[in-house]
C-alpha cells in the first residue's frame, strides 16, 4: 500500500464513514495501549464488542441485546483494581454511550433493530463510539511515561555530541 492510500485513513472523517477503517484503527490503538500499560483486558473487551456485531453466530440476538453485552464486557473492565479514578470515569462514557444505544434501539427500533424511526443517537453512532473510545484510550495513555522516555533519549544523544568531537546530529 503506498502512501497515498495510507494517507486518507488518517482523516477521522474518512474514518467514521467507513467502520471498518475506524475499527481497525482502534484495534491498533488498543493492542498497543494493552502492550503499553500491561493490560490485556482492554484489547479482550474492544474484541469481543466488535465480535458482537460482526459474528454470524450473534445475529439472532437484537440490537439492544448486544448494546447490553458490551455494557457487561466494559463493566468488568471498569472493575479492574488497577484502574484511577479519571480511568474510570472514561470507562464510564462508553458504559453510558452503550446503555443509551440499548435504550434507543430498543424503544425506538422495531423488535429491538433499528427500522424506519431513525433517531439523532442512531445517525451519529459512529461519532458517538469513536468519540468515546478516544476519551478512554487518551485516559489510559502513560503521558508521562513516554515524555520521561522522549527525554531520555534525547539526553542520551546529547551525552554522546557533548563527549564526541566528531559526532555531529543532523
Amino acid at each position: 500500500m503506498s502512501i497515498l492510500e495510507w494517507f486518507p485513513l488518517l482523516n477521522v472523517s474518512e474514518l467514521v464513514q467507513n467502520p471498518r477503517n475506524s475499527n481497525t484503527v482502534l484495534f491498533l490503538v488498543y493492542f498497543l495501549l494493552s502492550l503499553l500499560i500491561k493490560r490485556p483486558s482492554l484489547l479482550a473487551a474492544f474484541l469481543l464488542s466488535s465480535m458482537l456485531f460482526e459474528c454470524s453466530l450473534f445475529e439472532s440476538l437484537s440490537e439492544a441485546s448486544l448494546y447490553l453485552l458490551t455494557f457487561a464486557t466494559y463493566s468488568y473492565v471498569i472493575t479492574c483494581k488497577s484502574l484511577t479514578c479519571i480511568q474510570r470515569m472514561g470507562c464510564g462514557t462508553i458504559l453510558i454511550l452503550s446503555l443509551t444505544l440499548a435504550y434507543d434501539a430498543y424503544f425506538y427500533g422495531l423488535g429491538g433493530v433499528y427500522g424506519e424511526a431513525e433517531t439523532v443517537i442512531y445517525n451519529n453512532i459512529e461519532y458517538l463510539a469513536l468519540c468515546s473510545h478516544i476519551i478512554f484510550i487518551s485516559t489510559l495513555t502513560p503521558y508521562r511515561r513516554i515524555g520521561n522516555s522522549i527525554r531520555r533519549f534525547v539526553d542520551s544523544i546529547l551525552l554522546l555530541s557533548r563527549n564526541s568531537a566528531y559526532f555531529m546530529p543532523i
